[in-house]
């Protein structure tokens, strides 16, 4: 079974156990929310000590996403990205 929703982050797409309708939900009840359901992999890929996360933009057609994040860490900033779709890269080049 392929990944519904994918998180991007230094240019690598990791695959994720979410569901589309579940983020799409949160991101709804709070912009912030869906970072949440990814923090823990965020985390996992050395962006330790995170100190903000801010809403930087998203984009939603049909029944695909981009969300995307701007998180402030004890090194610096990053950018971080939420991908619902079964192709994330060509979400990602649009």
């Amino acid at each position: 079974m392929q990944a519904e929703v994918y998180v991007y982050i230094l240019d690598v797409f990791h695959p994720t156990d979410l569901q589309r309708d579940k983020v799409k939900k949160a991101f709804n009840e709070d912009k912030l929310n869906p970072f949440e359901y990814i923090r823990e992999i965020v985390e996992d890929r050395g962006i330790v000590g995170i100190r903000r996360v801010e809403f930087y933009d998203a984009s939603f057609n049909e029944d695909e996403f981009l969300i995307e994040y701007m998180v402030e860490f004890s090194r610096g900033k990053i950018a971080v990205k939420i991908i619902g779709s079964d192709n994330p890269r060509e979400v990602l080049k649009e």
